[in-house]
C-alpha cells in the first residue's frame, strides 16, 4: 500500500485580534515563511499542534473532533490555502486533489445548471475540453437531466448540492477532500454518493479525507478515523466503532459515569 500524503509535526497559528494580525501578517511577508516566528506571539494560539498523519492509497480517512477542534484547518493547510508555521506536508505536490468544502460557492442564481457546469468545473480547474468530455456524467449522475437548462435559482437546495456534488467528482483526482459535503439530496441520492466513494478509493493512486461529526456517515464510509481535540491528534483507529466510542466519551468527559452512559446511549439511539 502506497502512501499519499505524510504529514509530519505540523502546526498552525492564528491570532485572536484583527489589529495584531494585520501588524503580524506583513511581518510575515517581509520576513518571508522561513523567517516566521515559531513562538506564540500577543493574542496568538495553536489551532493545531504537532500533528503527524499520513493518507493511504485505498484509504476514506474520516477526520473528526468537537467544534474548535482543527478539522477544517487541517484540510485547508493540506489543500494549500494556509500556510503553516512548523513541520511538513509531503506528496501533495504529486497529487491532483480536489478540496470541496463550500459546496456552491462561485455557482450563480441566473445561469442554468449546464452553464454553472462549466463556471464550477473551470473553478475546479478543469479545461473546456474535460468540462465537454465529462458534462453527461455530471448531468446523469446529479440526475437533473429534465432541469440542466432551466435556472440554478429555480432549483432546490438538495438539487443545487448534486450538481455542485457531480461537478467535483467529475474532476477525477488521487485525492478528495470533503469537508462536510455528503449532506446532498435525499437519502437515495446519499447512498449513491457512499457508493462511489466507496468503488473511487479501489483504483490505484486513490484516497479520501472526509471530515464530519455525523456518526452515521462515518459508519458509511470511513475504513479508518482520526481524532482531534484542541489542536492534537488525540486518537487514530480502523476499528471505526470503537473511534466513535471513544470520540462520544472525550466529548462527555467531565461528567459523571452514570450521565456520561446515559447520554451515550441516547447518541446510539438517535445516530447509529
Amino acid at each position: 500500500m502506497n502512501t499519499l500524503i505524510t504529514i509530519e509535526n505540523l502546526s498552525k497559528k492564528f491570532c485572536k485580534d484583527l489589529k495584531a494580525n494585520i501588524v503580524y501578517g506583513i511581518g510575515d511577508v517581509v520576513r518571508r515563511k522561513k523567517q516566521r516566528p515559531k513562538s506564540l506571539r500577543k493574542h496568538e494560539f495553536w489551532a493545531l499542534r504537532d500533528i503527524n498523519l499520513q493518507l493511504d492509497e485505498g484509504e476514506i480517512l474520516a477526520v473528526i473532533g468537537a467544534n474548535g477542534s482543527g478539522k477544517t484547518t487541517l484540510m485547508r493547510l493540506i489543500s494549500g490555502i494556509y500556510p503553516y508555521e512548523l513541520g511538513q506536508i509531503k506528496g501533495t505536490e504529486k497529487l491532483k486533489i480536489t478540496p470541496i468544502f463550500a459546496l456552491k460557492a462561485g455557482m450563480h442564481s441566473l445561469f442554468t445548471g449546464r452553464e454553472n457546469i462549466d463556471i464550477k468545473g473551470s473553478m475546479f480547474g478543469m479545461s473546456k475540453k474535460e468540462i465537454q468530455d465529462k458534462t453527461d456524467f455530471i448531468i446523469e449522475f446529479a440526475e437533473l437531466a429534465d432541469f440542466i437548462d432551466a435556472p440554478f435559482g429555480t432549483y432546490s437546495s438538495g438539487m443545487k448540492a448534486r450538481l455542485a456534488f457531480a461537478i467535483a467528482i467529475a474532476t477525477d483526482p488521487d485525492v478528495f477532500i470533503i469537508d462536510e459535503a455528503l449532506a446532498v439530496g435525499d437519502a437515495v441520492f446519499k447512498a449513491k454518493c457512499y457508493d462511489y466513494l466507496k468503488e473511487f478509493v479501489k483504483q490505484p493512486g486513490k484516497g479520501v479525507l472526509f471530515v464530519s461529526n455525523n456518526i452515521k456517515k462515518v459508519l458509511e464510509v470511513a475504513t479508518r478515523v482520526v481524532i482531534l481535540g484542541n489542536g492534537k491528534l488525540i486518537y487514530d483507529s480502523t476499528d471505526i466503532y470503537e473511534a466513535l466510542n471513544f470520540f462520544i466519551l472525550n466529548c462527555l468527559k467531565g461528567l459523571d459515569e452514570r450521565t456520561q452512559q446515559f447520554k451515550l446511549q441516547k447518541v446510539r439511539d438517535y445516530a447509529i
